[in-house]
């Protein structure tokens, strides 16, 4: 067996995940990094002869073959773990890209009433409206503090599409129901 020359970081998976960790660490530290992948790559013709929305959407072609090799699941820490047979809404893909090659390229917002459901539903209801046993929470940061992060992942991913509040001005034909960007 090879032994290759180490390395500071190991990921583990050349998905979305995988790849930004990946960037990130390689572009802001001077830590040395490789990511392992199990599948292939695939090169631009690939996706320009072959891609079949039937065939990748529907017959998950792009997808983890369960017959082969699955994941595990058990409902508590007593039950024997079992394997999963049938792919629902987890569909882990192959190859470089992972998931990222079938992810349909929606990449939304959560919107900023998001951030702050309870304080804004006692604020207009009050506090007796809720049922005791309730479990809604803010979630400890803003929309505003997450903005800046909204938009770095979004230029490192691609998202595309028109705007419908710039700065908190709204755009003619962007979604007037989203949170503001930068």
């Amino acid at each position: 067996m090879k032994t290759l020359p180490g390395v500071d970081v190991v990921i583990v998976g050349g998905g979305w995940t995988g790849l930004l960790m990946a960037k990130e660490l390689g572009t802001r530290t001077k830590h040395s990094v490789v990511v392992l992948e199990r599948g292939g790559k695939r090169d631009n013709a690939y996706y320009a002869t072959t891609m079949d929305e039937l065939d990748y959407l529907v017959r998950n072609r792009m997808m983890q073959d369960c017959s082969q090799e699955t994941v595990t699941f058990r409902h508590s820490l007593k039950d024997k773990a079992l394997p999963l047979r049938q792919l629902g809404s987890f569909l882990p893909g192959i190859g470089v890209g992972g998931a990222g090659e079938h992810w349909g390229a929606g990449s939304p917002r959560h919107s900023p009433d998001c951030f702050d459901l309870y304080s804004k539903t006692v604020e207009r209801y009050g506090e007796k409206k809720l049922p005791e046993d309730h479990c809604i929470q803010d979630w400890g940061i803003t929309y505003d503090e997450m903005e800046p992060y909204y938009t770095r992942a979004e230029k490192m991913i691609g998202v595309a599409g028109k705007a419908g509040n710039i700065q908190g001005k709204r755009v003619e034909g962007g979604n007037i129901f989203e949170g503001w960007r930068s």
